[in-house]
């Protein structure tokens, strides 16, 4: 791994979700030192609910970092050559802040929390006043911030921004919310970058009020890259905005996996990497998403991972991967620095994810196979059989002790890695749903 004297792609990026299992502060600092000697020279920071803000420390969870640990982690990233982009949600997927309070009259519809109405002058006050927190660490030491912007997907349906859709159309309505952030972010030496899909469908003349203020990343995370990806990156280009891709080492491969799929994460990068060569994009990140949304629980740890990180990383650098690519990732996080910082960790932990997964299709093939077969739960009551439907509750309830056992020893080899509690909302995230479903169908059946 890591053939070439030169990379291929010059910026080469790891996304780092902090909404969903968060790394304990020392690991967090840890986590530049892995992705240093995994040849990654830029980080895209999604702070979301760890960041420790003050002008609204309502935003902040109970185990966010201090501002001491942010400063500690932009220093170590300059030692490393580690380029830092913090990312602050500017439309969409702002659901840890709308679902406060003190800010649900700024919901595009009141009983949504994830987009901000554009039509308010205090949605666009309020990002400024994320932005202006978040540089409070990274002023003078970014040239990039993310706004991210993506996904805004009710925009246009509070009766005033509908009124702007029908008579200026939706281009002119997502400017209205974002040109001024963007210009707020330039006027401080900061190129902004936004997420690409809600320009996807921009005639030529709206695409263009974007040159010169914003970097666009556009995103695909399947195998075989979406249409909208390829067919809309020449047309960003030719109307004079720089383009990043976004491929994916973990968190797309299902809103509750346990592991990457790793061949299909191989093959999206790989499908970027030709991309890359074809356009001239800025720069490739592999987004790690924890989270599909801020209500949903976590998905596959990063610390199971890692595996996924360094196939990224080497692929960006080398612009191909070896054969037997898994394998050979497997032993570089055992060899060398870097078997210190993840060797046996990453061994147990993948362990302890593959252990997980495999209980939790074994309970679900269960459930699903009993669901439909005995009869009296169709309708036909006298076709009980107590002892049969004895059989089938112990054989639920021995899969759901199994399940218990399976997810402690996950939460022991997570332990240190993660804060306490976030295990134990990921155990019962993995738990309650499948044992109260269960329990449902073990009623039924006695």
């Amino acid at each position: 791994m890591f053939n070439r004297k030169k990379p291929l792609v010059n910026l080469r990026g790891v996304h780092l979700d902090l909404k969903g299992l968060p790394p304990t502060e020392k690991r967090l600092h840890e986590m530049l030192e892995i992705m240093a000697l995994a040849r990654i020279n830029c980080v895209l920071v999604e702070w979301e609910d760890t960041y420790p803000w003050s002008k609204y420390p309502e935003l902040k969870n109970e185990t966010a970092y201090s501002q001491a640990a942010v400063t500690k982690f932009l220093d170590r990233a300059e030692k490393l050559s580690i380029e830092v982009i913090p990312l602050v949600q500017c439309f969409g997927h702002l659901e840890t802040v709308l679902s406060k309070k003190r800010f649900a009259g700024l919901r595009e519809n009141p009983a949504n929390m994830s987009e901000l109405c554009p039509s308010k002058e205090e949605s666009r006050q309020l990002i400024k006043d994320l932005i202006k927190d978040i540089l409070k660490t990274h002023q003078g030491r970014i040239r990039y911030l993310h706004l991210g912007g993506d996904e805004a997907f009710i925009m246009g349906s509070c009766p005033e921004c509908k009124k702007i859709v029908e008579k200026e159309g939706r281009a002119a309505l997502y400017l209205k919310q974002v040109s001024p952030l963007l210009e707020y972010v330039g006027e401080k030496g900061i190129q902004p970058i936004l997420w690409f899909d809600m320009m996807c469908k921009w005639s030529a003349g709206e695409t263009k009020k974007l040159q010169g203020k914003t970097d666009l990343m556009a995103w695909a995370y399947g195998p075989v890259l979406s249409s909208r990806a390829i067919n809309t990156i020449p047309r960003f280009c030719e109307a004079g905005i720089s383009v990043w891709g976004a491929s994916a080492f973990k968190g797309a491969d299902g809103n509750m996996a346990e592991l990457p799929d790793m061949g299909q994460r191989a093959d999206n990068i790989l499908a970027w990497l030709e991309v890359f060569r074809e356009s001239e994009l800025k720069g490739i990140v592999a987004t790690g998403w924890s989270r599909y949304n801020s209500f949903m629980s976590p998905c596959e740890s990063l610390e199971a991972s890692l595996d996924s990180l360094v196939v990224s990383g080497c692929a960006m650098w080398d612009g191909s991967l070896p054969a037997g690519y898994i394998e050979e990732a497997r032993k570089f996080l055992n060899a060398g620095k870097m078997k210190k910082l993840a060797g046996q960790s990453f061994k147990r932990c993948l362990e302890a994810c593959t252990a997980v997964d495999m209980w939790k299709r074994s309970m679900i093939n269960i459930l699903c196979q009993i669901g439909p077969r005995p009869a009296f739960l169709s309708g036909e009551k006298e076709r009980k059989n107590p002892h049969e439907n004895d059989a089938i509750c112990r054989l639920i309830e021995k899969t759901l002790e199994e399940g218990l056992k399976v997810l402690e020893t996950w939460v022991k080899v997570h332990k240190g890695l993660i804060p306490y509690m976030w295990l134990e909302y990921y155990k019962e995230s993995r738990y309650r749903h499948l044992e109260s479903y269960a329990k449902t169908l073990m009623k039924k059946l006695r």
